[in-house]
């Protein structure tokens, strides 16, 4: 598809000059002068840069190589495929473009020193004429001119082939991550670091790779010319080299392993960035934050240990190569002298000698102590990489991308696609057998990529020894003849065992069970995301000619929801159908919800759905689910999240509405419903222990057998299957209306829509506008777009950076010893102009070689010191920058996260940090450093020849022209390139959290094309700059070859007044000046681009904090919270008001409230009332507003206005039990405690009241189980136990629960009631509930909101007292509408608990 969009590529079209001066830029670089270039300025990529083309090409060969090395292996042997292979033969031929490039800017470096050595000598031969030094002089030019011509094309194609591989093998990463098992338990974080980090080493070994081949080759040519020079001296300046390499190597080593040792600690650090900001919300509520911080700031100092060390070898590196080449001079000249000093007929080191020689070994030294030492530098990182790419490639997947043609024809409508499948289904569509289910996949390849520390990979090893060791220890489960028995061995992995059943095209399968008893794992099977370890599971295909799979819709139990707009997430890639979309709209009960967003559906929602409510992403999700006509729905847990009208009107209308006739499997612990189902499955620990119509599943007894190891011993229980007894017990109390004794929504005429995530939409981050092709792309832009800063990067900044590390004094002292260091290079190269220019007779003294030595000690040493206090600066600003930028999102306000994609967030820690640890440090005094040796160059030739005085400020202007021009527009580019990366990072964390959903909705390959689309726009940007850095390259060394011919000339010109030994300096000094000036250009422009990431870090730095600091004291320096607040945990509202940042008005208004001390109230209300907004004022989460005028405050606890406390010192003293509950990964122990301040007995005890004690004890480890990546290894209905243990420990006097018991089934919301009334004594509890049967039976008083405003609030049973007259009461009408028995019921429940307090009073 053409892209119209954005300008043609105008390399394409360039002509044979224009592509050679890379002229076809230029207009783009004039443009940048007066607009501001924005990112559809940019053109679109050429035929072979379409990262569309170099995908296809690296997923093709990486193909062949897999199978390649399948094919090779034996039964012994594993052959292991190779990343390299595939990179040749992806990029081998093109690579020839750069290296004959290199080969000739070689050759014309030579010939460089050959012409020089003609000039000089000029001067010493009367006999030659004006005519032939001019001659020698523009053929100097000329050269030179050549030279950097080549060097430009080498760098240019060089760079482009390092991108293709970068682009190729994102693109390779992100669709092995599409047909990622689930089992690999990979985090997102590490998924980012692979992808930022390690794919850099492959840019950065590009350019200097190829002098592993053309270094050695220079060398050779240049110790060839030595030879002709200085004879057997040369070769003292070749030991020098000598003696260097083996330190270049122990350099190269190192820096290979603690490269290693750096992408481990950077993962572990980014890794758990990642994780702590995916939960910053409870984070936040727990007020956890400096935990957290250490735990960070201690994985940021490990990672710090490896990149000092790296940048101390970096420092003595580059010291090298500035004091290499008066090293080597000192060796050669001392040799030639000492050979010579007593030869009969005295050979004198004369000038051409000396500078020839110097310029040689110039280019030797830029070979062998730069490029060489780079290349081997670089390899070992691109060593390391591809070792833990194949790694990561390597990892178990489940299959390939799914074409989307297999699930529906293109020109089909959704509607006439189920038309045509329900006619070729066969009658059963899924059928097991005896199929045992288990995340651990078994793979014959050894893959480190999950073990990422150093740390984690002793463990584990100590581990295995320690396994290896009990090998004796097997299992013999017992198997029962009795059919009725149930068998489960949890010596075995598998989380689901021995499951039979079929699954009809029209049947409503109903899956129901206690917390944790595979209920979303058996959906995960049918999805085929866990993998069937024994038995048989048949999904089977159409019966048409094509012998098409099954389309599967799934509705996940945790709503995946991406940013983009209500409608992108609701038609997921598929065609739009007014008709369809308005029958799912209808049928989800979502009609209201988007008459009242502020776009409708077109209103975007931000990353993770933020901006909805838990019922709106419910139902979005289930929305989803049904607009796509396929032949089996998976809907784990869709009714949980919504209120019970809502949830009746979705089962009616939706799932046994407008899906009816299709197969559907629902997962439910709404358990009114399971009796319109055909069928329903009760799972206990993994196994079925009914099956079949619920009447009959409810006469059957079933004995569970589980096998246990209890150290060497196996023995089994035997337990009565339990679950079951749940069933039968609601199945009596059950109305007959199909409506649960929860919270139904009001009246029609009365009830609307609550503004809170509705007309609030916006309230955490309105920036973002609609898209104009709304519905052309999966996944749209983000909720915030993020800023791109215009213009130069200040002084102010510059200095910032480098104060945050250093003080004043060690600042100047470094810019000292930068100064110190090239004046005594200086000297000592006018030294030897004096040397070389004394007689025959003269240079026998030994004070020649003596004091030049002196001068090159003294250049070594300060060279030394300057290169390590350099780099000590630049990595204590790194270290204080990053605890700065951390401090201060630990700080700041819930809504920054709301309002700022993860991914992005994610970025500056991982690509721009990395940036800053490693890169700038190396740029900055690569720039510094050039620089100063420029300095001293331009003064050596404007004291050897004053007239080119003249010509070095139309020189100096024009490269102050140049260097503004392209400041001006890279700079741009460069912005437009690193915030054109972040969707690339958001896009891949969003794909990972969803990976279940893309793959079971077959739009795999559209998520490719979106990955490809992201790429596209960052590549056109980096693609731009490349040109642009080439472009000033180019015409920099163009006009310092122009310098070099008005110095030659220049001497040449005034011969007879002009010493050949300061023309040679002068000359010699000027070649070596233009290849570094453009180079000193281009590296402070990348240091100043580089200073866009200081600068977006430092901007992350500056974030405002919330507005009242975490303690706050007297001025006495005693707290202002008294110790043992709060005693009574009395709670006021006093005329509260809550209005979101960005929101459009208040979500909470002019509420007044007081509750009584050890009092628990339930809040109920329809979806978007306002209910969770309450827990945010409670928390202080959002600052809440009172009085007239209007200031901060309006909550008191026992008599002290939280405004007026820190905000840890108020949640410190609250516990909370989220609705949607976070695991961190890690372990259990420090998920319950993250402080560690409770004892293990403490903890244990938590468990035990929580009902976890049990299945922790199963655990290995116990309290030091594993936590993967938000708990995934624990279910849904687990994690929301370990909260409550979490919220036990805390022991706190005032306990808020958002919907706790919403994803857990009534056994266990019965536990966490208990727990509450058992644990929570005598404090005030707060409950968001689903169910009314919950707050009306055991709570003291009910508050009922709509639209943020109270409606009732008082006992249930004068509420529901009160509502018996005409005018029917909320609460009243809340009950009514669950039918007449389960009316009575919680009627008869709340005046019984009404009179027995009264009594208990009395």
């Amino acid at each position: 598809m053409i892209d119209d969009k954005h300008p043609p590529p105008s390399i394409q079209s360039a002509n044979f000059f224009s592509y050679m001066t890379f002229s076809w830029i230029q207009p783009k670089i004039l443009y940048g002068r007066k607009n501001t270039i924005v990112a559809d300025d940019i053109e679109r990529l050429s035929e072979n840069d379409r990262v569309q083309r170099l995908s296809d090409l690296m997923y093709k060969e990486w193909t062949i190589e897999v199978e390649n090395a399948k094919n090779a292996s034996t039964p012994t042997h594993r052959k292991r495929p190779s990343l390299f292979k595939v990179l040749w033969r992806c990029y081998g031929l093109y690579a020839m473009v750069p290296l004959a490039s290199g080969f000739f800017e070689g050759v014309c470096k030579i010939s460089e020193a050959v012409l020089l050595g003609y000039v000089i000598r000029f001067f010493n031969n009367p006999d030659m004429t004006i005519e032939q030094g001019m001659g020698y002089a523009i053929a100097l030019f000329l050269v030179t001119l050549i030279h950097g011509t080549f060097h430009h094309h080498n760098f240019f194609h060089a760079l482009r082939l390092g991108t293709w591989i970068r682009q190729s093998l994102i693109a390779l990463m992100y669709r092995k991550c599409l047909t990622l098992s689930t089992s690999s338990s990979i985090s997102t974080g590490t998924v980012v670091n692979l992808i930022s980090n390690d794919l850099q080493p492959f840019e950065s070994f590009a350019p200097f790779g190829l002098y592993l081949f053309l270094g050695p080759l220079e060398m050779i040519a240049g110790m060839y010319f030595l030879w002709q020079e200085l004879g057997v001296a040369c070769l003292a300046g070749l030991l020098a080299l000598l003696l260097l390499m083996p330190v270049q190597a122990y350099f190269s080593r190192k820096f290979g392993s603690i490269r290693t040792d750096t992408v481990n600690a950077r993962d572990e650090r980014i890794r758990t960035l990642s994780d702590v900001f995916s939960g910053i919300e409870l984070v936040k509520l727990c007020a956890w934050e400096v935990p957290f911080q250490e735990k960070i700031l201690m994985l940021r100092s490990i990672e710090l240990k490896y990149i000092w060390h790296s940048n101390i070898l970096s420092s003595i590196n580059m010291a090298i190569y500035f004091f290499f080449q008066p090293v080597v001079a000192m060796f050669s000249f001392t040799t030639y002298w000492l050979l010579h000093r007593n030869a009969v007929d005295p050979v004198s080191l004369t000038p051409d000698k000396v500078f020839v020689s110097l310029t040689l070994f110039n280019i030797i030294r830029t070979n062998m102590t730069s490029y060489f030492p780079k290349a081997i530098q670089t390899l070992a990182s691109v060593r390391v990489s591809v070792k833990r790419i194949t790694d990561f490639l390597l990892l178990p997947e489940l299959r390939g991308i799914e074409s989307d043609a297999d699930a529906m024809d293109a020109d089909d409508t959704p509607d006439q696609a189920g038309v045509k499948a329900q006619q070729d289904l066969p009658e059963i569509l899924i059928n097991m057998k005896d199929a045992s289910f288990s995340w651990a996949i078994s793979t014959d390849e050894k893959n480190e990529i999950l073990e990422l520390s150093a740390k984690d990979r002793k463990e584990k090893e100590a581990k295995e020894r320690e396994a290896n060791a009990k090998k004796g220890l097997t299992t013999n489960p017992d198997v029962s003849p009795d059919n009725e028995v149930v068998v489960l061995d949890t010596s075995k992995k598998a989380l689901l065992n021995n499951i039979t059943m079929t699954l009809r095209r029209d049947e409503l399968l109903a899956i129901v069970g206690p917390v944790g008893s595979g209920k979303s794992s058996f959906c995960m099977a049918i999805l085929e995301e866990m993998p069937l370890i024994s038995g048989s599971m048949n999904i089977a295909h159409h019966q048409d000619t094509r012998h098409r799979p099954l389309s599967m819709s799934y509705s996940a139990q945790s709503p995946w929801i991406f940013a983009g707009s209500i409608r992108s997430n609701i038609l997921f890639g598929a065609t739009f159908n007014q008709e369809r979309y308005d029958k799912v709209i209808k049928a989800c009960e979502l009609t209201r919800d988007l008459k009242l967003f502020p776009k409708g559906d077109a209103t975007l929602i931000g990353e993770k759905g933020v901006t909805l409510s838990g019922g709106q992403r419910a139902r979005v999700s289930l929305a989803r689910a049904a607009y796509r006509d396929s032949d089996i729905y998976i809907l784990d847990d869709p009714l949980s999240a919504v209120d019970p009208k809502v949830g009746h009107a979705l089962f009616q209308n939706c799932i046994n509405g407008l899906l009816k006739g299709k197969a559907r499997v629902l997962v439910t612990h709404q358990l009114q419903y399971i009796k319109d189902c055909e069928n329903v499955i009760v799972l206990e620990r993994g196994q079925i222990t009914h099956m079949g119509h619920v009447d009959e599943v409810m006469r059957e007894e079933v004995e569970v057998t589980q096998v246990v190891k209890e150290g060497d011993e196996v023995r089994s229980i035997h337990t009565r299957a339990k679950f079951v007894d749940v069933l039968r017990e609601f199945s009596r109390k059950a109305p007959k209306v199909p409506v649960e004794e929860s919270i139904p929504t009001d009246d029609e005429d009365t009830a609307t829509l609550a503004a809170q995530n509705s007309g609030n939409d916006d309230k955490k981050g309105k920036a973002a506008e609609e898209r104009e092709d709304d519905g052309a792309s999966i996944m749209e832009k983000n909720l915030t777009v993020e800023e791109v800063a215009e213009g130069e990067t200040s002084f102010k900044a510059y200095v910032e950076f480098f104060r945050i590390g250093s003080t004043w004094s060690k600042l100047i002292l470094t810019i000292f010893c930068l100064a110190a260091a090239q004046t005594i290079m200086v000297l000592g190269e006018f030294f030897l102009t004096r040397w070389s220019g004394a007689s025959a007779l003269e240079q026998k003294r030994s004070y020649y070689p003596t004091s030049f030595g002196l001068y090159c000690l003294g250049t070594v040493i300060m060279t030394l010191i300057r290169s390590y206090l350099f780099f000590d600066c630049l990595t204590a600003s790194s270290r204080n920058i990053f605890r700065a930028m951390l401090d201060a999102l630990m700080r700041t306000g819930i809504d920054f996260f709301h309002a700022n994609p993860h991914g992005r967030v994610l970025n500056r820690f991982s690509k721009d940090m990395a940036l800053i640890d490693e890169l700038l440090p190396y740029v900055f005094f690569d720039a510094t450093q050039i620089g100063f040796m420029l300095f001293g160059s331009v003064v050596t030739v404007c004291i050897v020849n004053p007239w080119i005085l003249i010509a070095i400020p139309i020189i100096l202007a024009g490269f102050i022209a140049l260097r503004s021009l392209y400041m001006k527009s890279s700079r741009q580019v460069k912005r437009i390139d690193s915030t054109s990366r972040s969707p690339i990072y958001s896009h891949l964390s969003e794909t990972l959290d969803g990976l279940t959903t893309v793959r079971a909705f077959g739009v795999s390959s559209k998520f490719m094309d979106e990955h490809i689309k992201t790429q596209e726009d960052n590549g056109r940007a980096f693609f731009a700059y490349l040109g642009m850095a080439r472009w000033l390259g180019y015409r920099l060394d163009a006009v310092s070859a122009l310098f070099l011919g008005v110095t030659a000339i220049a001497c040449v010109a005034v011969r007879d007044s002009q010493e050949a030994a300061r023309a040679g300096l002068a000359m010699s000094s000027v070649i070596s000046l233009s290849g570094e000036l453009q180079w000193a250009i281009r590296m402070s422009v990348e240091a100043a681009i580089l200073m866009v990431s200081v600068e977006r870090m430092m901007e992350y730095a500056q974030t405002k904090p919330e507005v009242s600091p975490r303690h706050m004291n007297n001025p006495d320096g005693t707290s202002v919270v008294p110790n043992g607040w709060p005693s009574t945990a009395q709670v006021s509202f006093t005329d509260m008001s809550l209005t979101y940042p960005r929101g459009d008005g208040p979500v909470l208004k002019n509420i007044s409230l007081d509750f009584r001390a050890g009092e628990k109230i339930g809040i109920v209300g329809r979806t978007g009332a306002g209910k969770s907004s309450m827990i945010g004022a409670l928390f202080r989460l959002v600052e809440t507003m009172t009085g007239n005028p209007p200031h901060r405050g309006g909550i008191n606890i026992d008599g002290i206005d939280i405004s007026k406390i820190g905000v840890h010192d108020l949640r410190e003293q609250m516990a909370i039990i989220p609705q949607e509950p976070f695991l961190f990964r890690g372990t259990l122990r420090f998920n319950l405690d993250p402080t560690d301040k409770h004892q293990d007995a403490d903890i244990w005890a938590a468990l035990e009241a929580a009902e976890m004690k049990r299945l922790v004890e199963g655990l290995e480890g116990h309290l030091d189980a594993a936590v993967d990546d938000n708990g995934k290894n624990f279910s849904i209905g687990e994690r929301q136990l370990i909260s409550l243990a979490r919220a036990i420990l805390r022991r706190s006097k005032i306990i808020v629960m958002d919907e706790a018991t919403a994803n857990v089934d009534l056994q266990s919301d019965r536990m966490i009631q208990k727990a509450i009334h058992t644990q929570f004594q005598g404090a005030t509890v707060f409950t968001i509930a689903h169910r009314l049967n919950t707050v009306i039976g055991d709570y003291d008083r009910i508050l009922v909101l709509d639209q943020g405003e109270v409606m009732e609030f008082g006992e249930p049973w004068e509420l529901l007292e009160k509502g018996s007259s005409l005018n029917q009461g909320w609460l009243k009408g809340m009950v009514a509408s669950t039918g007449p028995e389960n009316e009575a019921k919680l009627t008869e429940t709340a005046k019984e608990l009404y009179y027995s307090r009264r009594r208990s009073v009395a």
